[in-house]
């Protein structure tokens, strides 16, 4: 369903043409159970799991930091380098190598977070990587986590984020940068509230006009 949409999407690009209509109503998919890839961790939850990890030794701790400040995948937090983090310049430059579509960026660093990263380069004061754990096991680590913490009725994280781990801490960062860029509500002129789309969607490694991931990640 989503290659059909992005097919979509691209031919009315590319051809500028607004008539052309693979996505129909024939292809609608049909209303299921909330799907994972739509749910985003809330702050509160976001809070209750670096409160539990707070002793942890684990680079694991650091990924989820950098991964809900910036909106980096946790591949691309393995791969992160000291050299990588701009301080003066507000930036992280994301090398190809750990990058999911293979293509390089540069992401912003927010004022709020530069007393973070500061303290990090501070922990961390070797040049190369920061750590030498791959993403697999620093994703292990953030679950086990997961599965004892607790939501604030009870439910354990693991649980309530099944199957959905950097995933739902980078809609969560997508959601937090939208309101950072147009306020709190959608704009109303679509073509604008696209624009601030296009900037939240680089700065998570996809490219412009994927209007699609605009209802994965971010449902105004």
């Amino acid at each position: 369903m989503t290659k059909i949409k992005y097919l979509e999407e691209q031919s009315k690009k590319v051809f500028g043409r607004d008539n052309v209509n693979f996505y129909n109503k024939d292809y609608e998919k049909p209303k299921t159970k909330e799907s994972t890839r739509d749910k985003a961790f809330t702050p509160d939850d976001l809070n209750r799991l670096k409160e539990s990890m707070k002793n942890s030794r684990s680079f694991a701790k650091e990924a989820i930091e950098i991964t809900s400040r910036c909106g980096l995948r946790i591949d691309e937090v393995a791969h992160l380098k000291r050299e990588d983090i701009n301080i003066f310049e507000k930036t992280i430059y994301v090398d190809r190598e750990g990058a999911k579509n293979g293509k390089a960026r540069t992401v912003p660093i927010r004022d709020k977070d530069i007393p973070y990263f500061k303290e990090l380069l501070e922990k961390y004061p070797e040049r190369g990587y920061f750590t030498k754990t791959d993403a697999k096991s620093i994703s292990k680590s953030i679950r086990r986590y997961m599965d004892k913490t607790q939501d604030k009725d009870g439910l354990l994280l693991s649980k309530k984020y099944e199957k959905t781990t950097d995933h739902a801490i980078r809609k969560l960062y997508a959601t937090e940068r939208m309101k950072e860029l147009r306020g709190n509500e959608p704009l109303s002129n679509n073509k604008e509230e696209m624009k601030k789309w296009n900037i939240v969607s680089k700065e998570l490694g996809h490219g412009e006009g994927r209007k699609n991931l605009y209802n994965t990640y971010c449902k105004g």
